[in-house]
């Protein structure tokens, strides 16, 4: 639990400093593009599928457990040079970086169906879907011998 707890705040501190949603405004996803992700984006759902412990939302999980909304307030810019800057509300700038996990320096590219996010020497690969108001993450993980998917969704600003 401990492992998969660490890489899900690891993975959400990544998206904000730069969820598997049936509900979508956009029901055919688009091949993904350098050019789907431009823009700014806010984190609307953070889903664990199967649950853990009962939780299947970490953004309400993670938002409850602070008092903040922080993640969701958010705005996270895909610049069309390849960097990633980001708004924080007033009031979130300790619980975001706490996490310490993408500094201004971080790149991003879309390579076939996948977001990759360069942070000096690590680099992260996400599955992607685009539409035009809505982005998703998806990863798969296993602990314990259950595998997990992890989806963020992202709506455009």
């Amino acid at each position: 639990m401990k492992k998969l707890t660490n890489y899900l705040m690891l993975f959400v501190f990544a998206a904000a400093m730069l969820a598997c949603s049936k509900d979508s405004d956009d029901p055919t996803p688009e091949t993904p593009s350098g050019n789907a992700v431009e823009g700014t984006w806010k984190i609307r759902a953070m889903n664990i599928d199967p649950a853990q412990n009962g939780i299947t939302d970490v953004l309400a999980y993670f938002e409850a457990l602070t008092g903040k909304k922080c993640l969701s307030e958010t705005e996270i810019t895909f610049k069309s040079n390849g960097t990633v800057g980001s708004k924080i509300p007033i009031g979130c700038d300790d619980i975001l970086d706490q996490a310490d996990v993408v500094d201004d320096s971080s790149k991003w590219a879309v390579k076939d169906k996948k977001i990759v996010l360069t942070e000096g020497s690590d680099v992260t690969e996400f599955d992607l879907e685009t539409g035009a108001n809505e982005m998703k993450w998806s990863s798969m993980e296993e602990e314990d011998g259950v595998k997990y998917k992890i989806t963020i969704v992202f709506k455009k600003s």
